[in-house]
């Protein structure tokens, strides 16, 4: 019986070549499959020609069991993929009728005339099974060669996953290997990738099987811990490294940091107010993007400049032509003013400076200040951030969070750095 246990994706178009289109639909796939235990050993992006998709096809045929090709199924003349992996493969292309018919069927419905260069979509390669197509007029194709299974996916995203999760993985989980793959992951906040990866590395040690990998994003960590033996390891590996992160793990599985600081302000009852210098509503944006978050969130107030610091939030203007607005003081006097204000329990600020420049404050670019006050104590933490303006913005994001979860959620703060 034929096994899949490795594989190659390749991405085909012009566009995700020159910039104009990020290529996502790889990663997308590449996570079902790690869940049914087949490995991904190549990624490939190729350019519309024939010549080039062909090259890279019978590369990967050398490589791997699998090959799943996403784009170049549309009705264009640089549509070529079916043409390109036909040759490839030594196989020939005919036009399946109820294919076409349901392509004529579909137009009429829209009220409109289907074009004849639309009908290439009903082409099929020699031997393949068409994959329905719900969400767009492309079908996909599945392809057995030999001992390979070739699979032909639409490029557009919504029309990939659609296909991929209500097609390609039940067929394919039927030839992956019998060894279960299992993993956790966890995502942890405001730690350095380097002493991160040296404790989960240290909490790990000694156990077999296990396989440790991180992702990381501005501020955010994911550490992923996976096995192909038994679960017990991968429990104990679990475990361990919680025990060694401790409150610095801010989220596991499919939470998020977002959705866990709303649970938490919602079970104890509190409200929160933020204050915005830098991240110039980011912040915001972030703890609204949870849905029921008016029950905790009353709101924040973006104060960019000096006079919008004074007037909106009560920040002493003296302090600020003194000291300038990245400072200990004028962080917690942000937070002070946006709770207030704001009739919140919770009051949180960010003030630093992003960079390139230093737009005239005393500290360097990357410069952050976080304040916190809850009506009866006040609280504040400067940090030096990494990365460019954007990073910087997002990082400092994340770390808000990450004040505002511990704080929340341990009853107290202690040091965050």
């Amino acid at each position: 019986m034929r096994e899949i246990r490795t594989c190659s994706l390749l991405a085909v178009g012009d566009e995700l070549l020159d910039g104009r289109v990020e290529e996502n639909n790889s990663a997308f796939i590449s996570e079902r499959l790690l869940n049914l235990g087949i490995e991904v050993v190549l990624r490939a992006v190729v350019r519309d020609d024939a010549e080039s998709i062909k090259s890279v096809v019978g590369l990967a045929l050398l490589m791997s069991d699998l090959i799943l090709i996403t784009g170049g199924l549309g009705p264009t003349e640089d549509d070529l993929t079916r043409e390109a992996v036909a040759e490839a493969l030594g196989v020939s292309l005919s036009r399946d009728h109820s294919i076409a018919q349901k392509l004529h069927a579909f137009f009429q419905a829209m009220g409109r005339e289907m074009s004849a260069s639309n009908l290439k979509q009903a082409d099929l390669l020699q031997g393949a099974e068409p994959l329905e197509a719900r969400l767009g007029t492309a079908p996909g194709q599945w392809v057995e060669y030999g001992d390979k299974v070739v699979v032909l996916l639409p490029g557009v995203p919504y029309e990939m996953r659609d296909m991929v999760d209500n097609e390609v993985v039940k067929r394919l989980s039927l030839l992956a290997p019998a060894q279960e793959y299992r993993s956790v992951s966890m995502l942890v906040a405001a730690r350095p990738e380097s002493e991160l990866g040296e404790e989960v590395s240290d909490a790990v040690k000694g156990l077999e099987g296990i396989t440790v990998s991180f992702r990381v994003a501005e501020g955010r960590i994911e550490v992923k811990l996976s096995t192909r033996g038994e679960s017990g390891a991968l429990a104990e590996a679990e475990k361990r490294v919680k025990e060694k992160l401790g409150r610095w793990v801010v989220a596991e599985g499919d939470e998020t940091l977002e959705g866990n600081l709303g649970r938490a302000l919602r079970s104890r009852g509190l409200t929160l107010a933020v204050a915005e210098s830098l991240t110039g509503g980011m912040l915001g944006e972030s703890i609204t993007s949870v849905p029921g978050s008016s029950d905790y969130f009353r709101g924040g107030i973006i104060a960019y400049d000096y006079r919008a610091k004074e007037r909106l939030l009560g920040v002493d203007g003296s302090l600020l032509d003194a000291r300038g607005a990245v400072n200990e003081e004028v962080a917690v006097a942000m937070a002070r003013g946006a709770r207030a204000r704001l009739e919140a329990d919770l009051g949180i600020a960010v003030t630093g400076v992003a960079g390139p420049g230093s737009g005239g404050e005393i500290e360097p670019p990357g410069t952050v200040v976080f304040g916190l006050s809850d009506g009866h104590r006040d609280f504040a933490w400067k940090y030096r951030l990494p990365g460019d303006r954007e990073r910087v913005r997002r990082f400092a994001v994340t770390v808000a969070m990450t004040i505002l979860l511990m704080y929340v959620r341990d009853g107290n703060i202690g040091d965050v750095r």
